[in-house]
């Protein structure tokens, strides 16, 4: 999983760098209470979140939420707030932890 989640990035870095010159940015794999797990990176300067959740690439745009970083798209929404985040998709939600930092 840990090479998957490299390849992800790089390839989020990849296309970002096409269009404007690197960025800072941080990734995270994040672990599930259901077993989900997902890799989740937001690039300085941006409002969204690039996301790899069960084997697709996802482009979320960040919404305004209260006290926490909300991003969501096409039913799939992550909420963010210090190391923890709320994955909400198919309309069930489950607690999240960051397990890894890139």
């Amino acid at each position: 999983m840990r090479l998957k989640a490299i390849a992800v990035v790089g390839c989020v870095v990849g296309m970002l760098n096409q269009a404007t010159p690197a960025l800072a940015q941080t990734a995270y794999t994040y672990q599930c209470r259901d077993g989900a797990e997902f890799v989740f990176a937001v690039f300085e300067g941006r409002r969204a979140a690039y996301v790899q959740l069960d084997g697709k690439h996802l482009t979320l745009p960040q919404r305004i939420w209260f006290g926490a970083k909300r991003y969501s798209k096409s039913g799939v929404a992550i909420t963010t707030k210090g190391n923890t985040a709320v994955l909400k998709r198919a309309g069930k939600k489950t607690d999240c932890e960051i397990v890894r930092t890139y």
